[in-house]
């Protein structure tokens, strides 16, 4: 290469930098064969440290390209009369390139991108995103709690017709089991009870609760065992379902 027209500081500068780049690219590569050759991984004191390594050199690499950012911004890079061209074309062609390559473009905008939202505007808008994706939650629960889980067919099965839905039964999913009802009804009358002449309302089980908070279903498997054992509330029984929403009224 011809020269640079550089100063013998600025060349020192130069011989910095490609060190760094150096050491970073061998700190890269040995992490890489380390991975590569250890079956299982490295333990993870190992990957701790040698993360911790790159991080050093990737500061160093970037506090040297600051330092002589306008020092590299006014080089330009030429080959020389005498260079090799036609049997060194390739690496010519990567000196002089002026572009990043496509798969290290991508890797630069995605870096990019992930430095962007660690901004504080950044974290606002994830933020919004997850607001949002609160409210929509919260309003299908809700949905889900008033319009379908007491519904033993699927919305698709309602529109196509529930005459036509096979369940290998003999009887209709809409009848209900007189005679669990009737022992139900026994025993809720026995557990309830009334104080001061009034009948003690009583809310869902504890276990309903839960179950639901962790799965978002008030069907709770059959060997999840109840801690009351006489009058329990299964399913919806209990739950205060919210009122259906009118257009152009909140529920509060």
């Amino acid at each position: 290469m011809a020269t640079l027209g550089l100063d013998e500081d600025e060349l020192k500068s130069v011989e910095h930098t490609v060190a760094r780049l150096a050491q970073l690219s061998s700190s890269i590569q040995s992490l890489k064969m380390d991975i590569l050759k250890s079956n299982p991984l490295p333990h993870p004191s190992s990957l701790q440290a040698s993360a911790q390594i790159l991080q050093r050199n990737l500061q160093s690499v970037l506090e040297s390209l600051n330092d002589n950012a306008e020092l590299f911004t006014r080089m330009v890079i030429h080959p020389s009369t005498n260079y090799p061209g036609r049997t060194q074309e390739n690496i010519l062609t990567q000196l002089l390139r002026k572009k990043l390559e496509p798969d290290v473009e991508e890797l630069v905008a995605e870096g990019r991108e992930t430095a962007r939202l660690a901004t504080p505007e950044g974290v606002a808008e994830l933020q919004a995103i997850w607001d949002e994706l609160r409210e929509w939650t919260q309003g299908r629960i809700a949905a889900y709690v008033r319009d379908e889980a007491g519904d033993v067919y699927t919305r698709e099965e309602r529109e196509a017709g529930v005459d036509n839905v096979r369940t290998g039964l003999r009887r209709g999913l809409d009848e209900s089991d007189d005679d669990e009802d009737e022992a139900d009804e026994d025993e809720d009358e026995g557990e309830d009870g009334d104080k001061g002449g009034k009948m003690v309302p009583r809310g869902p089980e504890p276990e309903t609760l839960l179950w639901f908070g962790a799965r978002g279903d008030f069907e709770l498997p059959r060997n999840v065992e109840f801690e009351r054992k006489v009058g329990v509330k299964r399913g919806l029984e209990g739950v205060n379902i919210p009122p259906e929403r009118m257009d152009g009224v909140t529920s509060s």
